[in-house]
């Protein structure tokens, strides 16, 4: 309805009182003629009443389809066959003003009144003429414009009369715009969800199968540590080069181990205040050796940043990681960038993230490579994913990073545009509660103590047996709990307990950790891990004076770190 809309009902109401007094005068007249009766006059003016009853129920019935139309939510037009406007409700005006500056009005053409925005008309004139030849027509449609995008899902109706063609058309467009952006954001959520368990699965998976691999390793190192100076001598060249070969194939096996327990989170680290403008200096020489000449690497981190409470040798691996992604991603040269400023992150950037709003490190590789496409970029992180040819990477690099920086309480978020390069953002905390100074390791005293050994792997718990015996400890030796519990039952004291990181999981290990602890005050219990956790969080209820050491170790570490805490 335009704006003369409204006055439509008052016209009409001064038409029918016009007629009504054209009416009264037609009765005076026949009053006055002899051959009208009495009876006829007052039938008369039944009729007059009964039809001016009728003309006020219909401008009732009229004014309130003009209110509902006109103050309607949805932006209403009428069209007629040669496409100009009969009508066009308020809300279709008001929001053509704010929107557009201008308001199309009754009587203009459609195609003239959206000329200046083709993009609407050239949606809405096939919509308009498929509904003119008599078709109902169901359309969601997208308008780009200030300010942002809109969304609106459109109904026209042809409007007929009897069995001929449409008169015109009627247009209700409603904008649906917070209701597509609100299903956008929840399919976001959803796939952002999806891929959180998806990567938590893979997690406990690798996790999983790096702790038991780390554990075989164990017993192999510690074999192959045995065994070495005992076959090989001046006259064994062949067996110390066999040797030489198994040992360097064992320590690419835990290099992959330690990669699987980086992404799944369960690596070990040694977290402390790092000032990463001066570490990424010191190693400007190794990065920039790590790629070709025709890669220029710029130092861009700020000064004055913050320190960051992480592991300074995996982020060292971490920016290495990156930096050969970028040089691969440049075959033919390019610019390599590192960024670092403080950031202060706002409660919508953090939600974004998955991170708690504060104060963090805004660390960025940034190159301008050949970039990635989406599903590529989507599924990086994961491990063994790789699109490069057989044999020249395990996939494991971008998830290694990923799984540190988590850890270590940041965020990793990758952008990337195939043949705009990519950037890859690392998020990293503000150190504020720092870890007190480890132990130095001290000199080793006179063996003479008692050891309990608790371990299921034969492997696992021959070497050891023999180390602690070799270096003069008694080692009791169990492959079972119930042997050792058994053993402390019948009267052995040990001044240490080894065992592997499982005793703590189950009912009978906690047993024997409580019972050894009760029986001999201050014996401290040394477990094994193959996760390498970094503390006893998960293992609530237990004595205070337990030790893990990681799996695999140097049996050297492994005598250092018993010696000491015997001492």
């Amino acid at each position: 309805m335009d704006e003369h809309a409204m006055d439509d009902p008052i016209q009409l109401r001064q038409q029918i009182l016009a007629l009504q007094q054209r009416n009264g005068e037609l009765e005076n007249r026949l009053a006055q003629q002899a051959d009208v009766s009495p009876l006829d006059n007052v039938l008369l003016r039944r009729v007059h009443e009964q039809l001016e009853q009728r003309f006020d129920q219909t401008l009732a019935e009229r004014r309130l389809f003009i209110e509902l139309v006109d103050h309607s939510l949805a932006n209403v037009f009428v069209i007629a066959p040669d496409l100009r406007l009969q009508a066009i409700n308020r809300t279709a005006r008001q929001t053509f003003q704010r929107l557009h500056g201008f308001c199309p009005r009754t009587g203009d053409r459609l195609d003239e009144a959206l000329a200046g925005l083709p993009q609407p008309l050239q949606c809405l004139l096939p919509l308009v003429n498929r509904a003119l030849a008599g078709e109902t027509v169901i359309e969601s449609v997208a308008f780009d414009g200030p300010p942002y995008r809109r969304h609106y899902e459109l109904r026209i109706t042809p409007l007929h009369s009897d069995e001929r063609p449409p008169l015109s058309a009627c247009l209700f467009a409603y904008d649906i715009t917070e209701r597509t952006l609100e299903q956008e954001r929840l399919r976001e959520a959803e796939q952002a969800l999806r891929q959180a368990q998806k990567m938590e699965a893979v997690g406990q998976l690798t996790g999983g199968i790096a702790h038991d691999f780390n554990n075989l390793l164990g017993g192999i190192f510690g074999a192959l540590e045995l065994a070495k100076p005992r076959l090989c001598g001046p006259q064994n060249d062949e067996v110390s080069r066999l040797f030489g070969i198994i040992e360097q194939n064992a320590s690419k096996a835990a290099s992959l181990v330690q990669r699987l327990l980086a992404f799944s989170r369960r690596q070990t680290l040694l977290p402390r205040a790092t000032d990463i403008q001066q570490l990424v200096g010191d190693m400007l020489a190794l990065l920039q050796s790590s790629l070709r000449s025709d890669i220029e690497l710029i130092d861009r981190t700020a000064s004055q940043l913050w320190p960051t409470c992480i592991d300074p040798s995996q982020l060292e691996s971490a920016l290495l990681n990156l930096c050969i992604n970028a040089r691969d991603a440049m075959p033919d040269g390019g610019t390599l960038v590192i960024h670092c400023e403080n950031l202060e992150m706002t409660p919508a950037q953090a939600r974004r993230l998955r991170l708690a709003p504060g104060q963090y490190l805004h660390l960025r590789v940034e190159d301008n490579g050949q970039g990635m496409p989406a599903e590529v970029a989507q599924r990086a992180i994961e491990p063994f994913y790789t699109t490069k040819p057989l044999g020249q990477g395990t996939g494991l690099g971008l998830s290694m990073v990923y799984g540190f920086v988590r850890q270590s309480g940041g965020q990793m978020h990758l952008d990337s545009i195939p043949g705009n390069g990519t950037c890859v953002h690392l998020y990293l905390p503000r150190a504020k509660n720092l870890p007190p100074p480890e132990p130095q390791s001290l000199p080793a005293p006179p063996p003479a103590r008692s050891i309990l050994l608790v371990e299921d792997q034969a492997a696992m718990k021959l070497v050891i047996s023999e180390l602690l015996s070799e270096a003069g400890y008694d080692v009791h030796a169990f492959a079972s709990i119930d042997r050792a519990l058994a053993a402390l039952r019948k009267g052995l004291r040990p001044d240490l307990l080894v065992g592997n990181i499982a005793l703590s999981d189950s009912p009978k290990g906690r047993q024997l950790i409580e019972m050894n602890a009760a029986l001999t005050p201050g014996c401290t219990a040394l477990l094994i891990t193959g996760y390498a956790t970094q503390t006893l969080a998960d293992h609530d209820g237990l004595p205070t004076n337990i030790e893990i050491i990681s799996s695999p170790f140097e049996l050297k570490a492994l005598l250092e770190r018993v010696t000491h805490i015997l001492r």
